[in-house]
């Protein structure tokens, strides 16, 4: 996106969603990480519900699934949204698509082994902000293509 003073609504609401994203996996994903066994906000009793869930060493407390939330939805939004803060919009573009990707991955596989109504609305936010994010780059690129007139 053109680095411009003022940024349209779309931009705006791609760098909220991945500041919420961000937000939510990073405080999640440490509270599983530090209480793997007895998180508190209901997580503990994700436990004896992924019993299902393929890969099981990695589902024997919540450290695992706790580090990878923090990691590819935490970190990736947070990244988006830091550079959205710094003015870095194409970056940000970037890594807000490759987030809202690792999302809709994410919570496709979670709805696949544990359905559940939140995963479904988290998967539509991820397809939002994905979405949202791949047509600004596009038209990013298409404005920066456009030959500039009164220019040789």
């Amino acid at each position: 996106m053109a680095q411009t003073a003022s940024r349209t609504g779309m931009a705006k609401a791609v760098y909220f969603l991945c500041a919420f994203h961000g937000l939510g996996a990073a405080l999640f994903g440490g509270l599983m990480m530090l209480f793997p066994v007895d998180a508190p906000f209901g997580l503990a009793a994700l436990l004896p519900r992924m019993g299902g869930f393929p890969f099981q060493v990695f589902f024997k407390t919540l450290f695992w699934p706790g580090l990878a939330l923090f990691l590819c939805n935490g970190v990736c939004n947070l990244t988006a949204a830091g550079l959205f803060l710094r003015k870095r919009d194409a970056k940000a573009l970037l890594f807000g698509l490759i987030a809202g990707v690792l999302l809709i991955v994410w919570d496709v596989y979670e709805l696949a082994f544990l359905p559940n109504p939140l995963a479904a609305l988290y998967v539509l936010l991820g397809v939002v902000q994905a979405a949202m994010c791949y047509h600004l780059l596009r038209k990013d690129r298409l404005l920066r293509a456009q030959p500039q007139a009164g220019r040789p």
